[in-house]
């Protein structure tokens, strides 16, 4: 019997919906990343079977959405289209038939994807490819086409599930230029996370005024310069500095990761990092109850609501910004 591990956050009391009509809604949140084309559990390398895929994690999914249904929502940080042969197959020997990765990811019906700098490196010829064959949105905010000044991608995705609104905000580490030339990603350019960030939460708070907002960034948590001008792996600094984030999925560097940190508003972000290959996955259950929105003030969103009562420290009747985190990392058996 394989095994496959999950990190485990758990969130109660989110910002929540007037639209859920006094109605409990519960999300699963599931998060692979930097899979590096580890679609099935053997080694096609080393020729031996070995640990992950996004096989194993199908079957963990399907046996979730027994319970959660179209309340599961599925997302992948990047870094999925290198590392194993039957990407490189894909990426550059069959260029004609549909890509493996999409039709795989289409079949465990994701909900939205995220640029990866490898998904970069295979060159614009594949990623451009593979995102167009894909059945959900592959993010990235902060990929500017040079010559619109405008996104390249989509850069947040929409979701409503019982009522309950959620945006998925998508970033990419900015450093790509550092690493890979140019004739790979030209008429691209990869700009800041931070300013990026503060740029579409704006949009998306004024526009969407969304219940749960998530940020999905392929980039680690301990920030550095690189090449002297790129911050890289900023997804800690985004969650701190950016005001609004419920939850920030992580990827790139690697590493696995469950905790909270206090943003520079005083609200609590949840930060969660699955590591890589598909070993270990992210696994956020969601629980958002109503809150009265009679003293909503003019020009006031929802979550400046939730954020104030907390503040102010009004009456139970109010339900207000907890957050729990419970740190578990466990094991699930997979057939």
């Amino acid at each position: 019997m394989k095994r496959i591990g999950f990190i485990y956050g758990l969130l109660f009391c989110l910002v929540l919906s007037v639209a859920a009509q006094g109605k409990v809604v519960k999300l699963k949140i599931v998060e692979t990343s930097d899979v590096h084309g580890n679609y099935y559990p053997y080694n096609f390398i080393t020729r031996h079977e070995w640990k992950g895929s996004l096989a194993r994690i199908y079957s963990f999914v399907q046996k979730e959405r027994e319970q959660y249904k179209e309340n599961l929502i599925l997302l992948d940080n990047g870094d999925i289209l290198q590392g194993q042969p039957t990407a490189y197959y894909y990426n550059y020997i069959d260029t004609v038939s549909p890509h493996l990765c999409s039709e795989m990811m289409n079949f465990m019906k994701y909900d939205a994807g995220n640029m990866g700098n490898h998904d970069v490196e295979t060159g614009r010829a594949v990623f451009d490819r593979w995102i167009a064959t894909c059945d959900f949105p592959v993010l990235g905010a902060n990929i500017i086409d040079t010559s619109t000044g405008k996104p390249h991608l989509a850069p947040y995705k929409v979701l409503e599930r019982d009522g309950v609104k959620i945006v998925v905000l998508g970033m990419i580490t900015p450093a790509i230029p550092a690493w890979l030339s140019e004739n790979l990603w030209k008429g691209l350019r990869f700009d800041d996370m931070e300013e990026t960030a503060r740029k579409w939460m704006k949009i998306i708070r004024e526009k969407e005024n969304p219940d749960l907002v998530i940020g999905l960034f392929h980039a680690g948590q301990e920030a550095f310069k690189m090449s002297g001008k790129y911050n890289e792996n900023a997804s800690l600094n985004v969650a701190k500095n950016v005001p609004g984030f419920d939850i920030v999925l992580m990827g790139h560097d690697h590493a696995r990761e469950c905790k909270k940190v206090m943003n520079v508003a005083g609200d609590s972000v949840l930060i969660i990092d699955p590591a890589s290959n598909g070993i270990v996955l992210s696994n956020v259950d969601v629980t958002l109850k109503p809150v009265s929105y009679t003293h909503l003030r003019a020009h006031e969103t929802r979550h400046d609501l939730v954020c104030r009562l907390l503040l102010e420290k009004k009456k139970k009747s109010y339900l207000v910004c907890l957050l729990l985190l419970e740190k578990k990392k466990t094991k699930k058996h997979i057939p």
